[in-house]
Order: C-alpha cells, then sequence, then structure tokens
C-alpha cells in the first residue's frame, strides 16, 4: 500500500473544478492504478509525484517499492539509497527494503547484512519481526554466516578462519590450500572455506580449478559477493573477457554497507581497472568509518591516482602516513606521487595492495639493501610477512620485468611453494626467457630433493639438481677431458676471463643434463661447442668455422652440440 507523503489537499470553493497538476493529483493516480494491478501506469504516475516533491522521502520509497515490483531491484535500490544518503538517513525501513531487493536478486550475503543493519538501527521497527524471519531463512536455507545482531542482543558470530587467512597472508599456499580441502570435506557447505580455497587454488596459478570453485560456491549461496568478486578476478586472468564483463555489471551497481564487503569489492574493482568505481566504493566508505584504517584510506588514494587525481591522492597519502607512520607507505607514495604532478604526468598507476612495492623498496631500504636475496633483504622480509603473500601473487601474475625481479627474494624466503612456483615458471611454454633464466638461477641456489622438469624448445629435461647428481657426471673421464681441452685452447688464446665463463656454463650444463647425458665419443666437438657457448654468453662475436678448425672437428657436429648448450643453459638471447 502507498503511503501519502504529505501533500496538498484538493482545491476548494470554486464553481469550477479546475484540475491542479500536482503531487496529490499523481499520487491518487498512481494508488488507483496499483489497485487495478497496473504497475507500468503507477510507476509512471509516482515518477511525476517525485518530480513534483523531490524532497519528500516518502515519495521516492512508494517509487522503489513499484520497481521493486516490476523486477527492477536494483533501480529500487537505487532509490532508496538515495533516500539514506541525500533525503534522510532516520528512514530505516529503507534497509528492509533493500534486504528484500537483494534476497529477489540472490545477493544473500547483502540481504542478510541490510537486514541486521535495520535490526541494528531500529530493532522495534514496524518490520523488525518480518526482518527476523529473513534472517533465519538466509542462514537455515542459504548458508550465510556473516556476524549477525539481532534484537536482544545477541551476536552470531562467524567460523573461526583464522587458520586458513593466516596461511593465504603469509604466501603459504600450498598449506592453505592442504587445509581447506580438509575442511571443505568435512563440511561440503562451507562457503567461507570454498572461498579461501578458490583463492588458494588462484595463488598457486591453477586459475581453472580457482574457477570451478568460486562456481562451485555460487551454487551452494547464490549472490555469494565474495565468490563473485573472486571469479570477475579469475575470468580476467583466464582471459575470458565476456564471462568478466557479465560480473562487472552486476558489481558496478553495488554498495554494500559493511565495511569488509565494501572493502572487499572496491579492491577488485580496482584490480579490474575499474578505477571509478573503486574510487566511489572507498570515498563512501572512508566517509562512512569512524576511523577509518590506513589500507582503506590508501585504497582511495590509489583510485585517485589511477583516475588522475593526483593532488587528491597526495593528501590522502599524507594521512596514511599519519594513521600508519611506521610502515612508510604513506611517505613512500607521496613522494612518488608529488614527484609526478612536478614531471607533468596526468595519470600514476598504483596498486590498491597496501604494501610497498618491491621494485622500490631496496631504494628505500637504504645502503646494502640493493641485494634482495642479502642477510639485509631476509631481516626486512620475512617469511611471515604479508610482503611474501604479495610477492608470491607477483611470481604468478605479474608482468615479466617484475617477476624476474622478485625471484632473488622469494628464493631467499625458501619454502615448497616458492619451490612449486619456480616449477611452474620453468615448464610454461611461453614464459618470458629472462623469466626463465632466473627460476632456473634459484633452483639452483635451492637444490630440490625432487626431480624438477623444465620446458625447452625441443623437449621437456628432467633435472637433478642435487650436488651430487652434477658431480657424478662431471667425474667422468670423457667429461672432464672436453672442460680441460676448452679452458687449456682459451688460456692458450689469454682469454682468461673466457676460460671461467666456459668452466661457469660446463658446470651449469652437466648438472641439467645429467639424466639426460649424451655419450662423449669426441671431446674436442664438445669443448669447441662450450667455448663458442662461453663467446655467446659474452656476446662476443666468434666463426663457427674458425673453430671448428682450430680443435679439428665438423661445424656441422659443432653446431649440434652447440645447440644442446645453449638450449639446455637458457643462454639465448
Amino acid at each position: 500500500m502507498a503511503k501519502q507523503g504529505g501533500t496538498s489537499g484538493k482545491p476548494k470553493g470554486h464553481k469550477v473544478a479546475l484540475v491542479r497538476m500536482d503531487a496529490t493529483f499523481f499520487f491518487e493516480r498512481a494508488v488507483r492504478s496499483l489497485d487495478r494491478h497496473d504497475l507500468p501506469r503507477a510507476l509512471k504516475y509516482f515518477r511525476k509525484v517525485v518530480e513534483y516533491e523531490p524532497a519528500n522521502p516518502v515519495n521516492h520509497c512508494n517509487l522503489a517499492g513499484v520497481l521493486s515490483e516490476l523486477g527492477d531491484y536494483q533501480a529500487s535500490n537505487e532509490v532508496l539509497e538515495r533516500v539514506l544518503l541525500e533525503l534522510d538517513p532516520k528512514m530505516y525501513e529503507c534497509y528492509f527494503y533493500m534486504a528484500n531487493n537483494f534476497a529477489n536478486l540472490g545477493l544473500y550475503d547483502l540481504a542478510q547484512e541490510y537486514a541486521s543493519r535495520y535490526l541494528e538501527v531500529d530493532p522495534e521497527g514496524e518490520f523488525a519481526e518480518e526482518a527476523e524471519e529473513m534472517l533465519d531463512i538466509l542462514v537455515t536455507e542459504f548458508g550465510t554466516r556473516m556476524v549477525r545482531r539481532r534484537r536482544d542482543g545477541r551476536i552470531r558470530l562467524r567460523g573461526d578462519e583464522d587458520v586458513a587467512r593466516r596461511f593465504l597472508e603469509d604466501g603459504r599456499f600450498l598449506d592453505a590450500a592442504a587445509y581447506l580441502e580438509a575442511k571443505v570435506q568435512e563440511s561440503s557447505d562451507a562457503t567461507v572455506d570454498r572461498n579461501n580455497l578458490s583463492l588458494a587454488y588462484y595463488y598457486l596459478g591453477d586459475v581453472e580449478k580457482a574457477i570451478e570453485t568460486a562456481k562451485g560456491v555460487l551454487e551452494l549461496q547464490p549472490g555469494n559477493l565474495h565468490a563473485v568478486c573472486n571469479l570477475a578476478i579469475f575470468y580476467r586472468s583466464a582471459g575470458k573477457e565476456e564471462q568478466t564483463q557479465a560480473l562487472l555489471d552486476q558489481l558496478r551497481r553495488l554498495r554494500p554497507i559493511q565495511p569488509e564487503l565494501a572493502y572487499k569489492l572496491g579492491t577488485t574493482m580496482g584490480i579490474l581497472q575499474e578505477h571509478r568505481t573503486a574510487y566511489d566504493i572507498f570515498n563512501h566508505l572512508v566517509r562512512f568509518l569512524p576511523r577509518p584504517e590506513a589500507p582503506v584510506v590508501h585504497a582511495l588514494a590509489a583510485a585517485a591516482s589511477n583516475l588522475g587525481r593526483l593532488r587528491k591522492a597526495a593528501r590522502l597519502w599524507e594521512e596514511v602516513q599519519v594513521l600508519d607512520p611506521s610502515s612508510g607507505i604513506g611517505r613512500y607514495y607521496e613522494e612518488v606521487v608529488r614527484e609526478a604532478i612536478s614531471r607533468g604526468l596526468e595519470v600514476l598507476p598504483v596498486s590498491y595492495q597496501y604494501v610497498l612495492p618491491y621494485a622500490d623498496t631496496t631504494r628505500l631500504n637504504g645502503p646494502g639493501s640493493e641485494d634482495p636475496g642479502s642477510k639485509l633483504g631476509r631481516e626486512l622480509w620475512p617469511p611471515e610477512s604479508v610482503v611474501r603473500s604479495s610477492l608470491m601473487w607477483v611470481l604468478r601474475h605479474g608482468d615479466p620485468v617484475t617477476k624476474k625481479q622478485v625471484i632473488p627474494l622469494v628464493v631467499s624466503f625458501g619454502g615448497e611453494d616458492v619451490e612449486r612456483a619456480l616449477r611452474f615458471l620453468l615448464l610454461d611454454d611461453d614464459e618470458y626467457l629472462p623469466v626463465k633464466q632466473a627460476a632456473l638461477k634459484g633452483m639452483f641456489e635451492l637444490q630440490p630433493e625432487e626431480i624438477v622438469e623444465i620446458g625447452l624448445p625441443s623437449r621437456i629435461l628432467p633435472v637433478d639438481f642435487r650436488p651430487e647428481s652434477a658431480r657424478s657426471l662431471a667425474g667422468r673421464p670423457e667429461w672432464q677431458r672436453i672442460v680441460q681441452l676448452a679452458v687449456q685452447e682459451l688460456q692458450g688464446r689469454g682469454e682468461t676471463t673466457l676460460a671461467k665463463v666456459a668452466m661457469e656454463i660446463w658446470s651449469e650444463f652437466t648438472q641439467l643434463i645429467h639424466l639426460q647425458a649424451p655419450r662423449v665419443r669426441k671431446p674436442e666437438l664438445w669443448a669447441g661447442a662450450l667455448e663458442c657457448a662461453a663467446r655467446h654468453r659474452c656476446h662476443l662475436p666468434f666463426s663457427r668455422k674458425e673453430v671448428a678448425e682450430r680443435y679439428k672437428v665438423s661445424q656441422q657436429g659443432l653446431g649440434d652440440r652447440l645447440w644442446l648448450i645453449i638450449e639446455t643453459c637458457m643462454l639465448t638471447d
């Protein structure tokens, strides 16, 4: 039933009945249309009522009610949100109406959030009983597990998810996956555990498994906001742009009240380059929270910077520095953005993640910290730090230049997850060669116990990185003879540095080729190829014909062995 919004009455005292086109006139016609179940006409008249009395919140609520009846739940919620933000923040029934709309959209987390909000602000309100009933249905039928405050003051808390969250934040993705897989088996409808499991799979590089897990959450709980956000990122990562856009159309229109959900949505939109929407979400969140925390203000600053609002971003990062001076994050970004302003840049792309970007940390850490694998680097970036999680994500999904920079640091951390990430890079045929070269160097340092497979242009190469395996091959007389011939030849020509490079290459090659070692019939062929490989690594010109003549071998045989060394040791530029 539509409410009368306090409009003026009909004119009296005239012999000629003049039609007064005011809010009351259209309101009465809207009500008559509702009585006849003519919703489109009722919508038309209620829009007219709002035009005549735009400051009356009741008129807007009536309009929202008709939009909801017509199934346009998103438009209805936009009207109701305008009432709360601009017209009457104490019209608490709007929260209940919005909860109904979200439930009809299948966004059950948001439905529960708004129903709970209604009970918090108006526990004895007109729709309190209905809100209680809605919450019971959402919990029992759809398995929502968010914090819930009832009218009697009792709070229903989430399950304990600290273990899984700690694993994810620490970058221990294998541990997180194993732990969460066991949890999901115990309780097949555990949507929070499934969401975290999808993230663990994603960080481990198994995007398809992450997608299937997130879709499984939505089968159990359609509209689960965390799952929708995760799935949008997974689809974009997998290159499924049509599916990404379909979810973005849904996410752009949402404005959660609960800070956790708002932060999740804003960060997701930022990752997906929807900076305008991210800015609106974080701006609303900063205004809504009594004391915004540094990560939230940083996220708003990042959105502003990505949109080209650099001076606004600088002011916000000043605030971050006040809120969290020990991290140095606010100071760093304020310096960077002010430098960008001085250089006349219009936009400064910035990550929404509340950590210092790896590429600049060595500069800020001061003298002696340039080597990320050094002792100082390990002290500054302990494995339990959230930075580990950030760097592991970059190792999977960052650009090639940043991946190459990150590898020495994550190798210094060590751990099964680091080894697994390097295995993934080495086996990927499409990976950028300098990244694979850095991953190969990292494996030499880690010396894993298990066999590692490396994807080369012509084959898959199994490698045993344990030191004893290399010694067993390099110690054979015919293999020792090869490096002796090459070193003698180079030293005899006065090329001592090149002789050292040849020894380094031969050490790597014997380690890598050990499990598929070719038979050596003529050491001179291999020695000539090794000299060519050393010149190649040092970017020195050489004549294959001249080298073959000096070692008294065929060019064809030398060339075949040279290619094997270059491919195996990844010496190709």
